[in-house]
């Protein structure tokens, strides 16, 4: 990969600064050590690494372009610098030549110097002997990003009329004078320009309890008292947590968190591109935001909703439990939300798709045979016919957690991570065994893998991606409402028109309180839902699914 190297048996990156940004970030590389051996996961954290490295770089560009003229190198600045630097030279040799013998052949060459200086000055010298007499000096203003934008000859010209002003004050310290006359070159006398430094971010102060020293005390006495959080959730608490650090520039307490940075924090998130931490691998949620209004087309933001239920509702639980327990004296995130409007007429998020649409879905020569079929096609008729949350539910599956219960296969969400009421048992649609699904789940117990779909769930966007991105727009079915969780609307439409009790679907689906379940355990609920959701009929074309029609011909 570019950028990344093996320095004497160690991975890292290297990007060099460009000249004119050195002076403000303050260094002329950056540098990351540390890399993993192995390939796949050095790669991974390389391409973090870039990200933010080239992130950096656009910051400090901005501060370059922010402070305009004004701020850039000029022969002013450039000759003040060499002026600097060339009487530290001379106070480190006086440090270190105390014996007068030793001055004496020095006064001699530097008389000799200064005569090559003004022939130099006055035009008399070629370039090459230009370079070799100051040549130097100018090298070392260009890797310091300190040269001006002129023409070479003008700047070895201008360094050797500065160096016959160093030597000057060379000679007035020969003769013992203590405080050297001021410099008379009309460079060295000019007003200093705006300095150029990369304005330090205003980290918040962490004096007492952190937010996320909150979050894991929060997540302690939660388990301590035995109503744990569940797994996704509680990554979610860390995650909100992160991204708001992330916009105060640092580790934030929670005494020095007020309700007007909470406030400016919701709007930011409104700017705040979906799944930015693995679009823009690397870069704090400020940077993404940048990153996305560069793109010819930027990702979409943020829903509201999300804002709202997810990092704005986590901020404020970790919040409370800091002024509950008396570490703040109020919530500053309590009430702040999103204003969405009123619900009334308000257009669904997403769509089911008609039943066309599922034809033209399941229809391709990917589901003619259901012996060929891999994730992408379990992964769709999973998604059909069982109503499942993709991500938090189907994708992280184990194979544990299909088996039979009451005569009924079933999908056991015991591991489910939305809330208590996800967790349930969602009865396995009578097609998916006709195509053969659990002699594919027993096949992967023989091969000895864990997970229905190891690759899913290293990868929660995976099939996702290629569904609405790729597979939908070649149907041209794709639009911002018929997406791939418009399979779960899809089945909830399907029961409701096959006429199943609203709490059965709502069972079904996860959204039945768990008092609605309890009133169907005497009836065997699982049976009950497995009846319900085996009269849904999608009648999709593959061939393995039609149906015998009464004369014997096959039905579509």
């Amino acid at each position: 990969m570019k950028y990344v190297q093996n320095v004497r048996g160690r991975w890292v990156v290297r990007m060099i600064v460009p000249e004119e940004l050195r002076a403000i970030i303050g260094q002329r590389e950056l540098v990351e050590i540390g890399l993993p051996s192995d390939t796949k996961s050095r790669e991974k954290k390389a391409v973090a690494i870039i990200n933010a490295f080239h992130a950096k770089l656009d910051e400090a560009r901005e501060v370059w372009e922010s402070l305009g003229e004004a701020s850039k190198p000029t022969l002013s600045s450039a000759a003040k610098e060499h002026y600097r630097l060339a009487l530290e030279l001379d106070d480190r040799a006086r440090a270190t030549i105390l014996d007068p013998i030793y001055t004496e052949p020095l006064a001699f060459s530097r008389t000799f110097y200064a005569t090559k200086l003004r022939l130099l000055v006055a035009g008399q010298l070629d370039s090459e002997e230009a370079e070799a007499l100051i040549g130097h000096a100018a090298n070392d203003l260009k890797r310091n990003g300190r040269a001006p934008q002129v023409d070479r000859p003008t700047l070895l010209r201008t360094l050797a009329e500065i160096q016959l002003q160093a030597l000057e004050a060379f000679e007035e310290r020969d003769a013992g004078k203590v405080k050297l006359t001021s410099p008379s070159h009309p460079l060295l006398t000019e007003p200093d320009p705006i300095p150029k430094t990369m304005p330090a971010a205003s980290a918040p102060k962490t004096i007492g309890m952190t937010l996320t020293d909150a979050l894991k005390a929060f997540h302690a006495e939660r388990t301590a008292g035995g109503s744990t959080l569940a797994a996704k959730t509680m990554e979610e608490h860390r995650n909100a947590t992160r991204m708001f650090n992330e916009f105060m520039g640092g580790e934030t307490a929670v005494q020095s968190i007020t309700k007007k940075q909470v406030i400016a924090y919701k709007q930011t998130l409104l700017e705040t591109p979906n799944r930015y931490t693995m679009r823009f691998s690397g870069l704090t949620l400020p940077q993404a935001i940048k990153a996305n209004k560069k793109l010819a087309e930027p990702f979409a933001t943020l829903a509201p909703k999300t804002i709202n239920m997810k990092w704005l509702s986590h901020l404020s639980s970790i919040l409370q439990w800091a002024s509950n327990n008396g570490y703040i004296e109020t919530n500053p995130a309590q009430g702040i939300k999103v204003d969405t409007g009123s619900k009334v007429h308000k257009e669904p998020s997403y769509l089911p798709f008609t039943r066309n649409e599922l034809k033209l879905i399941f229809g391709t020569d990917l589901f003619h045979d259901p012996s060929t079929y891999e994730l992408n096609q379990w992964a769709l008729l999973i998604m059909l016919f069982t109503g499942v949350r993709n991500s938090s539910e189907m994708a992280r599956m184990t194979l544990t957690n299909i088996y039979s219960e009451q005569g009924v296969p079933v999908f056991d969400l015991a591991e489910a991570s939305k809330n208590q009421r996800s967790k349930r048992l969602v009865p396995i649609h009578d097609d998916l065994v006709k195509l053969g699904f659990l002699d594919h789940v027993t096949s992967l117990k023989q091969k000895g893998q864990e997970l229905l779909f190891p690759e899913w769930a290293a990868r929660p966007d995976k099939v996702n991606d290629w569904f609405n991105n790729g597979y939908l727009v070649s149907l041209c079915i794709k639009s911002k409402q018929k997406v791939f969780y418009s399979f779960r609307h899809t089945l909830q439409t399907e029961l409701a028109r096959c006429g199943v009790p609203r709490e059965i679907s709502k069972m079904i689906s996860g959204h039945a309180p768990q008092e609605v379940a309890s009133v169907y355990i005497q009836a065997t609920p699982v049976i009950l839902m497995a009846e319900a959701l085996n009269r849904v009929r999608f009648d999709l074309p593959i061939p393995a699914l039609r149906r015998a029609a009464p004369d014997g011909a096959e039905q579509p």
